[in-house]
């Protein structure tokens, strides 16, 4: 069912119009790529900081704070130019385990990112190694790193697995 709707869309105006531009794709490429850097980069600063690994005048409720819009426009623009290159090769994606991993790992961030965003709302302290629940930041920010490298690693597979 799945190879029937790449074959479909493969055929469709639009994707016909964005796999005949020369420029299309690596414009799009482009975006998807620095913006995966804008993310994964701050989720990274996040984590490190919610495991301890660095420390910093602001406190870790600021930087979360902080951090949260780059982190949801990023992933705006990803969902966007994720479904245009979707559009343009859609065997390529669809039909690929390693993208299929991906995009799992990618909503398991997103939830992760939203209870860290609404356990930062809930509480100033959260993340401060006087708040008592250090080790709640801590596994946190463990499992951002983790799937952050993971959806790098699916994101690199894509190219190389059917």
């Amino acid at each position: 069912m799945i190879s029937e709707f790449c074959d479909w869309l493969s055929t469709t105006g639009i994707s016909i119009a964005f796999q005949s531009s020369t420029w299309f794709v690596p414009l799009v490429q482009t975006m998807h790529i620095l913006n995966v850097a804008i993310l994964l980069t701050t989720v990274f600063v996040v984590s490190l900081r919610l495991i301890g690994f660095t420390t910093g005048r602001q406190p870790v409720a600021e930087l979360i704070g902080k951090s949260l819009t780059p982190i949801w426009i990023s992933l705006g623009v990803l969902l966007l130019t994720g479904i245009l290159l979707t559009v343009t090769e859609p065997a390529r994606e669809l039909l690929n385990w390693a993208f299929r991993a991906k995009m799992i790992l990618v909503f398991v961030l997103a939830a992760l990112l939203g209870v860290l965003q609404n356990r930062n709302r809930r509480s100033t302290t959260f993340g401060s190694e006087s708040s008592g629940a250090d080790a709640t930041a801590r596994i946190m920010g463990v499992a951002l790193l983790l799937i952050g490298t993971a959806i790098v690693t699916a994101g690199r597979w894509i190219a190389y697995v059917v």
